[in-house]
């Protein structure tokens, strides 16, 4: 009678897991014209590695959180507050989540350990009342382990092979970037305000000058920047500088022309640069 109610949960597990994959299908499909738009780009696809990545994704830690919320943490793996997280996390790292025969094994490996810190000594013992937390029920354990209510169909994107959760807050930027200038086929301007913001010079000269040295080649590109890398390396058409002259009535004054132009090019690499002996004396530094 137990196996076969059992059996009856795992059968039920699965048919949920197929419906939780066919939600993840149809996020997939959904952006698959984009996909196909990066595919085409070789500069996205071999230096970038962008790319959409539709996953069935869940927490161990929210996972742990709901159960030990259900049972008491006295015995077996999970006896204690982080030696129970831990012990979740260890055994759900062991499966691919994505796949239905993995789901199906992790669910029976997380039952037996609940039984087994259910059953402590007494190998004779059935069910896991002893564990259960007052006015819980075992049926609320089962909703949750074999409801897969933990798990739910994620999208993410990926950058040079990182989800972009993982990144730093400047380089979740660059993908947004690589859309509005590579993936975009509209022509018209668009204004960038210090995109080199919270990235590091290595980083801008690896991705946004590639990036932008292409996009301009279709498009009007108006950017605010303090790094030289991307106005002198870019071969911006035209530089304006600008000032706020405090003394003069806090006017705000502007000069323009192409980077040749003497008075610019002071401009920029006085501002840029730092000035000249400062960009002299780190050119020295470097062997």
């Amino acid at each position: 009678m137990l196996e076969t109610k059992k059996s009856q949960r795992r059968n039920l597990t699965g048919d949920i897991f197929d419906i939780l994959n066919a939600q993840r299908k149809a996020r997939e499909n959904l952006f698959k014209p984009v996909q196909d738009l990066i595919q085409g780009n070789k500069l996205i696809i071999d230096e970038y590695k962008l790319q959409f990545q539709a996953t069935l994704g869940g927490s161990s830690g929210a996972l742990s959180s709901a159960l030990f919320a259900l049972i008491k943490q006295t015995s077996g793996e999970f006896r204690g507050e982080d030696e129970g997280y831990a012990a979740v996390k260890r055994l759900s790292e062991q499966f691919d989540l994505n796949q239905r025969e993995d789901v199906l094994r992790f669910v029976d490996e997380l039952d037996a350990k609940i039984h087994e810190a259910a059953s402590g000594s007494n190998t004779e013992s059935i069910g896991i009342a002893p564990i259960l937390k007052k006015d819980r029920a075992a049926s609320n354990v089962y909703d949750l382990l074999y409801g897969l209510l933990y798990l739910e169909p994620r999208y993410s994107l990926l950058f040079q092979d990182t989800q972009i959760e993982q990144l730093s807050p400047g380089q979740r930027g660059a993908p947004l970037l690589i859309f509005y200038l590579l993936v975009d086929k509209g022509r018209n301007p668009i204004i960038l305000d210090q995109p080199e913001e919270n990235l590091d010079n290595e980083t801008v000269v690896s991705l946004l000058v590639p990036v932008l040295s292409e996009a301009k080649k279709k498009r009007q590109i108006i950017m605010v920047t303090h790094n030289p890398n991307l106005a002198v390396v870019c071969d911006a058409e035209q530089v304006i500088y600008s000032t706020f002259n405090r003394k003069g009535a806090s006017k705000i004054e502007y000069a323009s022309g192409s980077i040749e132009n003497p008075v610019i090019n002071s401009h920029v690499v006085n501002v840029l640069e730092g000035t000249k002996p400062a960009f002299n004396n780190r050119r020295i530094k470097y062997h």
